[in-house]
């Protein structure tokens, strides 16, 4: 008699049910709430008075998705606890992002973070920019969705199509309503939520195991525990120097050049605030990689004896997590609909912020710019605010759309997903490299840069998707199964040797088993698509500068200094040499990034505006294309109408010179249109 299918009971049908209703109100609430500040700035950026701690979880949250509960575990499963290493390319890459690139991004004040691509460049690199992270997004989000719509289905038997539209149409509808605030609030809620979730599976299935030293040991005699891979092999898929090297750059183009993060980023009200923001979000993604390893370790336990796949139990890898929660917890009523809300609050979170980081970019990057070309005057505030809904709720829709595309990828769900952000968000990151830390750089070298690394790594990363080079995975055992489960013998052995290919493709490859026939470049860890990345831009982007003529004399301010923050006790000789070319700083009456003027003051600790510290500032500048002032509490911006942004950034060169010439001759005309009185205000 075949053995008995768990699915879900009307308690737990509830407890996801209450979850996701919750989620759509918060919105809501939110939205109506906040109704009286509709405004672009406080749909997209919450106001930029965010606390931090909430902005912390909410940026992990961004890439937390149910792809990494769901598949994480299976790798663990499949390959060891090698992967584990992954988390010491978190204490290197999220600090790197949160002290060396945001912080420029942070001073500029800008929405959408490509706006410095024109800044620095010209316009033509921000829209290539701006349209590569909407390609990233885009791809990523289909397999974001797909994964717990294979989880609920799993235990439900509803269709997939049924769950993709279900998670797409909540959070399409919380983001819509709430934007910025009900994103990183919602993200927050559902950060504990799967906490919760994964402390009760590895609870519950640890006791099954009799704690967790009956797991480890299981798990070290099926050969799962691996720390010593330290080959330096490129085509072995996970060693140390994949996780620790590899990892850095796959994390880097998350944490440092998605607008996912930047907006979030932005949206805490101080520079030192929103980077203990970046410490928090380190700290918690090395936790949560913890648990899913441990969850990991626990799957392989329960199922050492009789493997899911092998027997049919499961079609694909990334339903193994959801059967074992039913086997656990099947009998608790309520527990498999917790851990189901689990994998939709991580897909939730993933997908919110990313529609709302696509929004932001359409706006400001593509239909802004494109009004004012034609209008020759700048979209209403309550227009943009109109606009930003409006996208939102398109962005909602296309990517539940992308999520049905998803289903024809095959079992290789987390590789996919880190070889988009490898082979996609990699070139990206190296374009905002090339623009903070080589001042020489010109826009003719930035954009052959990102074109040559994108279509490079493309080729990569999609050959080697296409030809499913088959790397070897630990073995698997049915000899524990009941006879009913696993069939006749033949059938059993069947399975066993065949293992790999089931494990690694739905579609067959189109060289040879043995891989023998598959290009040396395909073979490489996608871990090393991001390095790979990076490598292709920096050498492109340089040697093209150079024979077009380096940029000379870019704002410093534009830059990350290499000098001041990294050799700050060197000589002077030896700090003015690693600016590379770049100008001198203005005068102590300043240009701010965003086109204000700052005049600045130490505070008590004496700490300057270098991206470390704090500063007491009072600011004329522009804000939404207008000129405005500053006054006392922080917080009233009084709109004047005497010159237009646009004016400030479409002077961009090849070369970047004529930006500081338009900036000096804004500073002028905005002295004349300023008393002296109000122009040397300096309290904040």
């Amino acid at each position: 008699m075949a053995e008995e299918v768990i699915t879900f009971h009307w308690a737990d049908y509830l407890v996801l049910g209450v979850f996701l209703v919750f989620s759509a109100l918060l919105g809501a609430v939110i939205g109506f709430r906040d109704r009286k500040k509709a405004t672009s700035k406080e749909f997209l950026m919450g106001g930029g008075d965010m606390h931090w701690i909430p902005v912390a979880l909410s940026m992990q949250a961004s890439f937390l998705s149910a792809i990494f509960i769901l598949s994480t575990p299976v790798e663990i499963y499949n390959y060891g606890t090698i992967y584990s290493y992954l988390g010491i390319s978190y204490f290197t890459a999220i600090p790197i992002a949160g002290y060396m690139y945001l912080p420029t991004f942070y001073r500029l004040r800008l929405i959408s973070a490509y706006e410095y691509l024109e800044i620095r460049f010209n316009r033509t690199v921000r829209l290539a920019g701006a349209i590569t992270f909407c390609i990233m997004v885009l791809l990523y989000m289909s397999v974001v969705l797909y994964t717990p719509a294979i989880a609920l289905a799993q235990v439900t038997g509803l269709p997939v199509s049924f769950s993709i539209v279900l998670c797409g149409v909540v959070c399409t509808i919380y983001t819509v309503l709430g934007g910025m605030k009900a994103t990183i609030w919602n993200d927050f809620i559902q950060m504990i939520v799967i906490l919760v979730g994964l402390l009760v599976i590895i609870c519950l299935g640890a006791e099954e195991q009799n704690g967790m030293n009956s797991v480890w040991k299981e798990n070290e005699e099926g050969g799962r525990i691996i720390f010593d891979e330290f080959s330096p092999d490129p085509t072995i898929r996970t060693t140390f120097w994949t996780q620790t090297i590899g990892g850095t750059f796959v994390s880097l183009t998350m944490y440092a050049s998605s607008q996912t993060i930047i907006q979030k980023f932005l949206s805490v009200k101080t520079l030192k605030k929103a980077q203990l923001s970046i410490w928090l979000a380190t700290v918690t993604s090395v936790l949560f990689l913890i648990l899913v390893v441990i969850v990991g370790l626990i799957m392989y336990a329960h199922f050492a004896d009789c493997d899911p796949l092998l027997t049919g139990k499961v079609e694909k890898t990334d339903q193994m997590v959801p059967l074992l929660v039913m086997e656990v917890m099947g009998h608790l009523h309520g527990l498999p609909g917790l851990f189901i809300a689990t994998a939709f609050s991580a897909a939730l979170s993933s997908v919110s912020g990313s529609v709302n980081a696509l929004a932001a970019v359409t706006l400001i990057d593509f239909i802004r710019p494109i009004y004012f070309h034609y209008k020759k005057h700048h979209i209403s505030e309550k227009s943009s605010a109109i606009l930003s809904r409006v996208l939102a709720l398109i962005f909602g829709l296309i990517t539940t759309l992308m999520g049905f595309v998803a289903q024809f990828l095959g079992d290789l769900v987390l590789q996919i997903a880190l070889s988009i952000f490898g082979f996609v968000g990699g070139p990206l990151t190296a374009l905002l490299s090339l623009g903070l830390f080589f001042p020489f750089v010109n826009s003719w070298g930035a954009l052959a840069g990102l074109i040559s690394s994108l279509g490079i790594c493309s080729w990569i990363a999609i050959g080697a998707i296409i030809a499913k080079y088959p790397h070897p995975i630990l073995d698997r055992s049915v000899e524990g199964c009941p006879v009913d489960v696993v069939g006749n013998e033949s059938t059993v052995t069947s399975y066993f040797f065949n293992s790999t290919a089931m494990m690694e493709s739905t579609i067959m490859p189109i060289a040879g088993d043995d891989g023998t026939d598959v290009l040396w470049i395909y073979k490489v860890s996608h871990m090393y698509y991001g390095l790979i990345a990076m490598v292709i831009a920096v050498v492109v982007g340089i040697v093209v500068s150079l024979i077009t003529g380096v940029a000379k004399d870019t704002d410093p301010k534009l830059l990350f200094s290499w000098g001041d923050n990294c050799c700050c006790y060197c000589p002077r000789s030896v700090r003015d040499c690693l600016k590379c070319g770049a100008g001198e700083p203005r005068d102590e009456e300043d240009e701010s990034l965003d086109g204000s003027v700052e005049k600045k003051e130490m505070d008590a600790s004496g700490l300057d505006n270098n991206g470390f510290g704090e500063f007491v500032t009072e600011k004329h500048g522009i804000e939404d294309g207008h000129h405005y002032e500053e006054v006392d509490t922080g917080q009233t911006f009084r709109p004047t109408n005497v010159y237009d942004i646009d004016d400030v950034v479409a002077g961009s060169n090849n070369n970047k010179t004529d930006a500081s010439d338009n900036v000096a001759e804004k500073r002028s005309s905005r002295k004349s249109s300023l008393s002296s009185d109000e122009y040397d205000k300096t309290h904040f």
